[in-house]
């Protein structure tokens, strides 16, 4: 098997970037999607029954800023 070349071998670090670029900004959407989620439900006043238990209202207030505020850390720590 051949060793990479000098210009192989410089892209590596460049291809990981990017890939790990696409990562964060999928793991940004899913904490935003999530967030909104639960913003949606505090507004709508939905209810939420898992396993014959009703879940309170105020746990979507933690759904909300939770994700929120970690999605705000992880866009300010990129940047």
């Amino acid at each position: 098997m051949k060793k990479p070349g000098p210009v192989q071998q410089s892209r590596i670090p460049v291809i990981r970037q990017k890939m790990a670029r696409r990562v964060e900004v999928v793991i940004l959407f899913i904490l935003l999607f999530v967030s909104t989620l639960h913003l949606l439900r505090l507004l709508t006043g939905t209810e939420i029954i898992i396993a014959g238990h009703l879940i309170p209202i105020w746990t979507s207030l933690v759904g909300f800023f939770g994700p929120l505020l970690l999605a705000g850390l992880f866009w300010w720590s990129r940047h």
